[in-house]
């Protein structure tokens, strides 16, 4: 169980914005390739474990895109492989194109990495990524709340006799 009040609007900051465009390669028929927009980082770590994610693009005219692409939660392993720390990937959830995602990551570590895959054919990305800073209790949080109330209740009634 996880108590969360995710209506309150100050419990949100703003996060993160980019407005990325796909590098266009002309073609001699006048039409042009799309070079991809590369995974998109952000750019320092992350110790809120709700978010909530915004992905628009141009979409052509007469096409219906839903899909945004993913974002993924990587943490730090300590493990060295060819010279750097090894972040891995953790989950990767699926956004969807011009709504706001929540997304709700598990509590496995104290901070972690964040970032996201935009489809390859997207001309354009304009990302926006909020973080949730309201109360954000687990079950074992609240289990341990509640028994620490109940011993204190026991010795309570222990040094009253």
């Amino acid at each position: 169980m996880r108590v969360v009040e995710l209506n309150n609007k100050d419990n949100w900051e703003d996060l993160y914005y980019t407005d990325i465009a796909a590098i266009q390669v002309p073609l001699q028929n006048g039409r042009y390739l799309l070079n991809p927009i590369s995974e998109i980082v952000i750019p320092f770590s992350l110790d809120k474990f709700i978010l909530a994610v915004n992905i628009e693009t141009d979409i052509p005219e007469g096409s219906i895109w839903n899909f945004a692409g993913y974002i993924n939660q990587k943490i730090s392993t300590g493990l060295v492989v060819g010279g750097s720390q090894d972040a891995t990937l953790v989950k990767g959830k699926v956004l969807f194109l011009d709504r706001i995602n929540l997304i709700l990551f598990d509590k496995i570590s104290t901070l972690y990495a964040t970032s996201i895959k935009v489809p390859r054919w997207f001309p354009r990305a304009k990302v926006t990524v909020w973080q949730y800073i309201g109360v954000d209790d687990t079950s074992e949080e609240i289990l341990s709340t509640q028994e620490f109330a109940n011993i204190n209740f026991k010795l309570d009634q222990l040094l009253s006799r």
